[in-house]
């Protein structure tokens, strides 16, 4: 059984490693807009479903819910524009 806290350690360790995983291929790599469209959609539904899970009140999540998606849509047309400029944007 993981205890409580080594639970949250773990989790946080396999999403930074995920997250370097990720950041190293896109260092390299070429993609579409449609796959980060589709990665945007993914994180936005993941993002969701624990605010969803969380003790916050409605009207908290409901703000939450409105800067994800904010920062969601900024984050990726960041991204694009990197990409594009650096000629990885197919």
């Amino acid at each position: 059984m993981i205890h409580r806290n080594n639970q949250s350690y773990i989790t946080a360790f396999v999403e930074g490693y995920i997250c370097a995983i990720i950041g190293e291929r896109m260092t390299i790599a070429k993609v579409s807009e449609a796959e980060l469209d589709n990665a945007k959609h993914s994180a936005e539904k993941y993002v969701e479903f624990q605010i969803e899970r969380s003790n916050f009140s409605d009207e908290e999540k409901k703000g939450m819910k409105n800067d994800y998606k904010l920062w969601a849509e900024s984050a990726l047309q960041g991204m694009k524009k990197r990409l594009r400029d650096s000629g990885r944007l197919l």
